[in-house]
């Protein structure tokens, strides 16, 4: 700790100062420009300033933590830096500026506006800006190393072109039908961009304008007055924001504001007028710290599920039972509150049901006339949400229905697009029956409204979308592991020998062999990449018609990439752990996706007196001992009953699956993994073990600390294995936690795991599947939110977490074309920000062909073509590609 003198260097002082809190303003920069972190503490008549070298991107945040401990400071307030090259709004708020600098010609009288100006709101234990009367004192300083986002590429190259030998083989038209499919998919990204949040359709316009307005050619910003290091951070976030679709990219679905001062992104608006005006639209929201996550409307949290007024949970019930009660499903759905003042004549309050269709209305359809907290409330239906979006996807699909394989996939995509069209949700479930029973496609695809991670409520749900071409030799070799599913349920804790079939009353009667592909996908629409998907299709009489898991390969395999933080595991073990965590995560997610997400039975009263169970003697819990007291009523569901707990406590049950079956010497056997293989089956169990503490030490990043709330529902399910097992596991798992070196290391009893940690795994799971059977909310909220909860060592734990970020991955997907004779080309790209920038949404505009219009006026066009490309557009002619090395430019 250095004292100096207040009129030597004054930083962060002021009228926001009152009596002995802390002021501070923690300044970085990015890449290796040299950077300090400056801590002023008001104490007495004295200032003391603690500067702390930033060796690392979090580093220094938890030195000047534990600054603050020694002068008694309360930690409240303190900015978490992340990733150099943007900033990550983490509440509460402080400014995080560009370089740290001495003052300028431009600065007046020496006073440094933050970057976010000064008409946004800090925390108040924050100070506003920095007054500089003299030059710094000679701080030590040293070179940043900030971390990078990393940027992968998913590869499909091999896949795509053994479509050539299928074709030649079926006679099929593979290629094309992927092709549309892919457009199909990636035209909903702007449905996802408005479900994100007000301003990041805006973000996007203002991304592309500029790439227009330069051809392409961002150093054209260094020669007009840029900074290298605004221009670098400017490009990361640009390509992290595509790659996300949407501007909350961060863990626990944290908003992402770019690292760039106003002043600079006006200078690079500069370019052109559209790209000007283009900024004013979106500067205020795209750098206001708040609201700095997604979460029911508020001060600090936001959803683009409920536009207009904020609407509160209570007005959710209520509507949510509305539409039940009319058959309206919410999945496709916004709900708009009418602003204050645009009630009608009669006072009542208006909300809108925006369903997503191609087909508009004329006026909206009054649904019902309800009460809502001693309100009258009159509720409509307006069709035609994303209307432009939603024609495009039907034509694509038009297109892709043309050419499908089989009838399952024509009748399925007819049923689709009648649902886009129409709006009518009973018709996409209807898709899905007729999809499930297109077993093993050679092109997979998986399209619509499907999860509802990211609403509040729980129930509307964010559109995804993926297609992807079947990795036909990696998935025969899964083919065992499928075929016995059902023995392995049998080993499930709710079994009961001689009762269905062994499975016990919990599980479907029906006999269902999932369909298990492992594919390459050429188009992943999804604010984030996942690694596999399951979708089980069941009717609302709990009758099965079947179940999709797609792995997807070319994602799982970057799992393994070299270079990875091992922060969790202890040095001693640390590289045998990384040796083999791809496997065993592998494993873990088949194990997941195949029979987590495929067991279970909802018990439920189908229609009044109609029952899918024996009503007279209903099976008896293995909870309690006792015959099942709850069930699903009619027109109830697992999304209705359990709201926002259902997709965690979903994701729960079926890592909780993979984790019980982790030591099943069968299953290993499958893999490969026995006594005499390199990485022995004890081996596997001993390191699977290992990887559940690691991922829900990880999952604590996802934690907002202030609010207390969960960010993602997968991080969140993680956690509570974790804590279940360092609660009930009987030692097999413990955190050995150094305070003083400020680390975190999972250990595990290899001796316990059979004794202690299975049985313990096996408690949880049974509660849970069961609740999840038997609509028991009341039993499991207070069991999993008891175990969701951050406090104690778990605070000091997520702390240490948040100071210790993996770096975040982006994504460079692979692109479809038509050439000039109608074959379909895939062009992958280098993984690179700037091909990251201009992949994601070639698709959105023609490809090799005319403009696009009406959604997007303007189009990405590949140099090194035969012919003046401008020429090419007008006359509305093909191009001709001479070269595989690409380089993109945006042409009106």
């Amino acid at each position: 700790m250095e004292t100096g003198q207040a009129n030597d260097f004054d930083f962060g002082c002021s009228d926001k100062a009152t009596g002995n809190r802390a002021q501070t303003c923690i300044t970085g920069a990015c890449l290796t420009v040299p950077i300090w972190v400056a801590l002023s503490v008001k104490e007495g008549m004295s200032r003391h300033y603690a500067t702390t070298p930033v060796h690392q991107p979090f580093t220094p945040i938890r030195q000047v933590k534990h600054k603050y401990d020694q002068l008694g400071i309360p930690r409240r307030g303190l900015w978490q830096l992340q990733s150099g090259l943007f900033a990550v709004c983490s509440r509460p708020v402080a400014y995080k500026c560009s370089p740290l600098r001495g003052p300028s010609a431009s600065d007046k009288a020496g006073h440094f506006e933050p970057p976010f100006g000064t008409g946004i709101n800090a925390h108040p234990d924050i100070h506003h800006g920095c007054i500089w009367t003299k030059q710094p004192p000679q701080f030590m300083k040293i070179e940043s190393t900030f971390q990078t986002i990393v940027t992968h590429r998913l590869e499909a190259r091999c896949v795509f072109d053994n479509l050539a030998k299928d074709e030649d083989e079926d006679g099929k038209a593979y290629k094309a039908y992927a092709h549309h499919l892919a457009r199909a998919c990636w035209y909903g990204s702007r449905i996802m961009l408005r479900q994100t949040s007000p301003e990041a359709e805006g973000i996007l316009d203002f991304i592309l304008e500029l790439h227009k307005a330069c051809n392409g050619q961002w150093d054209e910003f260094r020669t007009r007055g840029l900074d290298q290091e605004h221009l670098d951070c400017w490009l990361e976030y640009a390509a992290t924001f595509l790659s996300s679709v949407g501007n909350y990219f961060e863990s626990g679905d944290r908003k992402g504001i770019p690292n760039v001062p106003p002043d600079a992104l006006r200078n690079m608006a500069m370019i052109s007028p559209d790209a000007a005006r283009k900024l004013e639209e979106i500067i205020g929201p795209m750098l206001n710290p708040q609201p700095a996550s997604l979460g029911y409307p508020s001060d600090r949290s936001q959803s683009s599920y409920y536009p207009g007024k904020r609407i509160t949970k209570v007005e959710c019930q209520a509507i949510s039972t509305l539409m039940e009660k009319h058959k309206l499903a919410p999945e496709n759905t916004r709900l708009h509150k009418i602003e204050h003042g645009e009630t009608d004549a009669e006072n009542f309050d208006i909300y809108e049901i925006l369903q997503a269709s191609a087909e508009t209305d004329p006026e909206p359809r009054l649904v019902d006339v309800i009460d809502i907290d001693e309100r009258r409330a009159k509720i409509f239906l307006r069709r035609g949400d994303h209307v432009v979006e939603m024609t495009k996807i039907c034509d694509e699909l038009s297109q892709a229905r043309l050419i499908a394989s089989t009838q399952e996939q024509k009748t399925a995509i007819s049923q689709l697009i009648d649902s886009f069209r129409t709006g009518n949700y009973e018709s996409f479930r209807d898709a899905h029956k007729t999809w499930v029973k297109d077993r093993a496609p050679i092109v997979e695809h998986c399209m619509g409204f499907l999860f509802g991670y990211r609403d509040p409520y729980g129930a509307r749900a964010e559109w995804q979308a993926a297609v992807g071409i079947a990795d036909r030799e990696e998935t025969n070799k899964m083919s065992r592991l499928v075929a016995r599913s059902t023995e392995l349920i049998r080993t499930l804790p709710w079994a009961v020998p001689g009762v269905n079939d062994g499975k016990g009353p919990f599980e479907p009667s029906e006999l269902d062999v999932p369909d298990f592909a492992i594919i390459h996908v050429i188009a992943n629409v999804s604010s984030t990449v996942w690694e596999a998907t399951n979708i089980t299709i069941d009717d609302e009489d709990g009758k099965r018609h079947g179940v999709k898991n797609m792995v997807y390969g070319n994602r799982m395999q970057l799992n393994s990439s070299p270079g990875r933080p091992c922060y969790y595991v202890h040095p001693s073990e640390a590289d045998a752990y990384m040796a083999c965590a791809h496997t065993v995560r592998f494993v873990g997610t088949a194990i997941h996706e195949l029979i987590g997400h495929g067991t279970g039975k909802l018990l439920s009263e189908t229609a009044p007196g109609k029952y899918n169970f024996d009503y007279e003697n209903p099976p008896v819990s293995p909870v309690t001992g006792q015959p099942v007291q709850t069930w699903y009523k009619p027109g109830e569901s697992w999304n209705s009953v359990f709201g926002k707990l259902a997709p965690t406590v979903e994701e729960c049950r079926a890592f909780l699956v993979s984790s019980y079956l982790a030591d099943n010497k069968e299953i290993l056997a499958l893999f490969g993994y026995d006594e005499h293989s390199t990485l022995t089956a004890d081996d596997f169990v001993y390191y699977s073990y290992l990887h559940f503490g690691v991922q829900g030490l990880s999952a604590l990043s996802s934690f907002d600390a202030e609010d207390k709330v969960w960010g993602g529902d997968h991080d969140r399910a993680q956690f509570t294995i974790l804590k279940h097992l360092l609660q009930d596991g009987g030692g097999v798992l413990r955190v050995e936690h150094d305070q003083e070196a400020g680390t975190l290391h999972v250990r595990v009893d290899r001796s316990k795991i059979l004794s202690h940690g299975k049985p313990s795994i096996g408690r949880m799971l049974n509660k849970i599947h069961i609740w999840h059977s038997t609509a028991d909310v009341k039993a499991c909220r207070p069991f999993y939110e008891s175990l969701s909860v951050v406090d104690g060592e778990y605070e000091v734990w997520r702390s240490i977490v948040a100071s210790k970020p993996e770096p975040k991955w982006k994504f460079v997907q692979p692109n479809t074309f038509l050439s000039a004779d109608g074959k379909v080309e895939l062009v992958e790209y280098e993984a690179t920000n700037v091909e990251v920038e201009i992949m994601p949404f070639d698709p959105l505009g023609k490809f090799f062909t005319l403009l696009d219009p009406v959604l997007f006026p303007f189009a990405f066009i590949v140099h090194r073509f035969i012919g003046n490309i401008p020429e090419l557009l007008r006359g509305g002619k093909r191009a001709r590609q001479l070269s595989p090395t690409v380089s993109i430019q945006v042409i009106r």
